[in-house]
């Protein structure tokens, strides 16, 4: 049932929404499969991490889309399991720098294979041609809503 002109069902952004939160689902189960007890959230910050290695704890907040709680309790906890070491900032006593320790850099590296299988899996029947034009219909929503933040 429409109500007032708008459904639910016909909104692109309960669409995104609803395809990523499947997919995270589905990464979730084939890392437990894999034998890795990592979030989908987790792998991203081990990824970001080996992209810009040595960046703080900030920059990679911003880089990963997460706030300064939301980073900061990832960053622990992968701490905690070994899996990145911080060091502290030569030019800022308060700030650290973010490094990736050999194994987070091996589980990154693994789990990596497990998302490009389930990205194959997930993009099945779509033709490269229509990858193309929605990541560019995604990025032109994405500068229009970041334009209005502004």
């Amino acid at each position: 049932m429409k109500t007032k002109g708008f459904s639910l069902d016909d909104s692109l952004g309960f669409w995104v929404y609803r395809m990523h939160t499947q997919w995270v689902a589905a990464l979730r189960r084939a890392f437990l499969a894999a034998g890795y007890d990592l979030t989908p959230e987790q792998w991203g910050v081990l990824v970001r991490i080996r992209e810009n290695e040595g960046m703080n704890q900030s920059r990679l907040g911003e880089k990963a889309f997460k706030d300064r709680h939301n980073i900061t309790r990832i960053i622990d906890l992968l701490e905690g399991r070994g899996f990145i070491e911080r060091r502290p900032d030569d030019t800022d006593r308060r700030a650290c720098r973010l490094y990736l320790t050999k194994s987070g850099r091996a589980v990154q590296e693994a789990l990596t294979s497990v998302v490009l299988s389930n990205y194959g899996s997930a993009l099945k029947g779509l033709a490269s041609e229509d990858l193309l034009t929605m990541r560019r219909i995604l990025e032109h929503v994405v500068s229009n809503l970041e334009e209005r933040v502004q």
